[in-house]
């Protein structure tokens, strides 16, 4: 999937698992309208991680230079681009880490505890959504719009934490989805990759399914940006906006066809 494509799934991925409006799961307790919103940016934001290993892709260009830093650390530790990153492994490293930047804080007098670990986690996520999404132009915006952002995150969070972690990982999980159902597939187990045999290569069925690199996949969506992926993310995006107009404003934008 291409950058925005993820982003979107990203969003859509959250509403569906938070929002408690028809058709959605309401699995994540505590979220108002606002942490719904905030949410669906920040997963948007953790949708583009795996490709945290990309020195050339969305993350990398969104907050330079520290993001072109972070890029080329994380492609030579993960194995090269969509290896570490793109696995349970790499999921799971991810929801650690949101979970320890949600629990910190900083306790101020009696207005309470800011958890300012989701403010700066938030000021990354918002940024490459907004990079991947083209919704402002120039770095300067970027810092500014990802920090408006996480000042909204962090007096959220001051009630309630556990959003953010979650946020993260239906984000992550959203991509590492829509990676699977493309040509290229992802190496789900890694560090552990078995590759197929060689009359399985050959097969021009099963080799788009186990492919020879040891990545597996069920090609659904074909390459990366075909016709199929970007019919989809329309698909995707109305559902954003039905879902995000009920939960928000309780106006169900689909009334007129019960």
């Amino acid at each position: 999937m291409m950058g925005a494509s993820h982003a979107v799934s990203g969003a859509a991925a959250w509403l569906f698992v938070a929002g408690t409006g028809p058709v959605t799961l309401g699995l994540i307790e505590g979220v108002d309208g606002p942490g719904l919103g905030v949410g669906a940016v920040v997963a948007a934001g953790a949708a583009l991680l795996p490709d945290i290993d990309h020195r050339s892709g969305t993350i990398a260009r969104s907050l330079p230079p520290l993001s072109t830093i972070a890029a080329v650390v994380t492609e030579k530790l993960s194995g090269g681009h969509r290896r570490g990153t793109h696995s349970i492994l790499g999921l799971a490293i991810a929801m650690f880490g949101a979970v320890l930047a949600a629990r910190i804080y900083v306790p101020i007098g009696d207005f309470g505890s800011y958890y300012v670990g989701a403010g700066i986690g938030a000021i990354l996520l918002s940024a490459f959504a907004i990079r991947a999404l083209e919704l402002v132009k120039g770095r300067v915006l970027a810092w500014v719009a990802s920090v408006s952002l996480a000042a909204i995150v962090v007096i959220f969070a001051a009630d309630n934490w556990v959003w953010f972690p979650a946020a993260v990982a239906v984000g992550y999980a959203a991509h590492l989805i829509g990676d699977f159902i493309t040509t290229g597939g992802i190496p789900v187990m890694w560090p552990v990759v078995i590759k197929p045999p060689k009359w399985w290569r050959k097969s021009p069925i099963l080799s788009d399914v186990w492919k020879a690199s040891g990545s597996l996949s069920v090609p659904l969506l074909g390459n990366a940006g075909s016709a199929r992926e970007k019919v989809l993310v329309s698909l995707l995006t109305g559902w954003v906006v039905w879902a995000g107009a009920y939960n928000w404003i309780g106006v169900n934008l689909l009334g007129w066809a019960a």
